[in-house]
């Protein structure tokens, strides 16, 4: 049996924070254990982020260690353009787009400060003696530049986790000139980052962009994915009257739900009698602007809004919808290679799936493994098929359950996924005791 390991997982997303981009790193933290490697957590106090989800705390494995390190950098916990938006007037956006103007020159992102804290904290963790290796994720992509100073710093190797793309995100505006620049700059920084990796541990839609960075770095493709005996414990309970659309997360960038309530305001126009049987119900961030469409299109009474909730309660909620939304932008073309963590769980959530996504993306292949709807962003016509179509299965009784395929669920597995990070780490460490 391979001797145990120990590393030093670091994190900025980390409970009692909420949303997605918990997910996979807590589910490394309770597996790699099993599988013969301990794990230590460093993370923020408080990172300040848009969602907090307190009952989450109680996932946090017994028996890993979880040391915190203040963040001192700007909070998010209502987003930029939420804050813009909701000023009163034109007077008033502009002092807050002054406010938030410092916020742009953090390079690589706004959580840039807290590298004044954690470099240090976890280069204190680390002359301990008692780790093998140290594990970064990322975003915030502040995170792998803590890495690469860390690294600099200690014989320690490193292992860079990547749950997104850095450069080619579908929420950047390459429009602007001043987002094309700061991109260079990142850019330049990415460069750097990766010459100082041991190792990488990467999703399947970043490949392309950390081989290009970085040719000869020693990579797993670890795609993103579910726990899938936490969904199969899912007792579902529909409304018998409604038939619900149901999206559980955040409208980030420029995503919005605007198309959709498009569609069914034309629907249910036309066919009134609609009217009481459809619901959309939006569990989340949801943006401001498409609160007054809501009233404009007369849909009071078919949408319902609720504020974000606790995990276990987002996939409560997709499991009792009869329809899983999802959006996504086209994002000048990135949207293609972008997948958001939610698709593996609607891939798993055994729901019917409409999918306003880029057609021939990504997302939209990998959803054509539950016969997903895929309608492209803004396509309202698209949408609206889609819907009537699905509402008519509901009333019909003949709305099916989609069945995954034991292969996909195998790939999207989080047991599947800890094993090739352990493999991972227990290669790298390997190497670097040969060397």
């Amino acid at each position: 049996m391979p001797a145990r390991l120990r590393i030093l997982y670091i994190a900025f997303y980390y409970p009692p924070t909420g949303g997605g981009g918990v997910e996979r790193t807590i589910q490394f933290s309770r597996r790699l254990p099993q599988l013969g490697i301990d794990v230590e957590m460093l993370v923020p106090t408080d990172a300040k982020w848009v969602t907090e989800d307190p009952d989450s705390v109680a996932r946090i494995p017994p028996g890993v260690a979880v040391h915190r390190v203040r963040y001192r950098g700007p909070s998010l916990r209502q987003l930029p353009g939420d804050r813009i938006r909701q000023a009163p007037t034109a007077a008033h956006r502009l002092v807050v787009r002054a406010a938030l103007a410092p916020q742009r020159l953090l390079l690589p992102d706004a959580n840039a400060p807290w590298l004044s804290d954690v470099v240090p904290a976890a280069l204190k963790l680390l002359k301990s003696g008692r780790f093998d290796a140290f594990i970064t994720t990322t975003p915030p992509h502040s995170v792998a530049v803590a890495g690469r100073l860390i690294r600099a710093r200690t014989a320690v190797p490193w292992i860079a986790d990547w749950r997104d793309p850095w450069l080619t995100h579908a929420d950047l505006d390459l429009a602007r000139a001043d987002v094309r620049a700061k991109q260079a700059a990142i850019a330049r920084m990415a460069r750097w980052c990766v010459r100082g990796m041991d190792a990488a541990s990467v999703v399947d839609h970043a490949v392309e962009e950390v081989r290009a960075l970085r040719a000869d770095l020693p990579l797993a493709v670890i795609p993103n994915g579910i726990d899938l005996e936490e969904l199969a414990a899912i007792e579902r309970h529909p409304d018998p009257s409604h038939c619900t659309f149901a999206f559980t997360g955040w409208f980030f960038g420029d995503r919005s739900p605007r198309h959709l309530l498009q569609a069914v305001a034309e629907l249910v126009r036309d066919r009134a009698e609609l009217r009481d049987v459809i619901r959309l119900r939006f569990m989340g961030g949801f943006p401001d602007a498409d609160r007054s469409r809501i009233a404009d299109l007369g849909l009071e009474q078919l949408v319902l809004i609720e504020p974000p909730a606790a995990h276990a309660d987002a996939l409560q909620a997709q499991s009792d919808a009869d329809v899983a939304l999802i959006f996504m932008q086209d994002g000048g073309g990135l949207g293609e290679k972008f997948l958001p963590g939610k698709v593996w769980e609607l891939l798993a959530c055994g729901r019917p799936v409409l999918a306003m996504v880029p057609r021939g993306g990504a997302a939209a292949r990998e959803l054509a493994a539950v016969d997903a709807a895929i309608v492209a962003p803004g396509d309202v016509a698209g949408t609206r098929a889609a819907v009537e179509r699905y509402v008519d299965q509901w009333r019909a009784g003949t709305l099916a359950s989609p069945a995954l395929a034991s292969e996909v669920r195998t790939r999207i597995s989080r047991q599947t996924q800890a094993e090739l990070l352990a493999d991972l780490v227990r290669a790298t460490v390997g190497a670097r005791q040969g060397s």
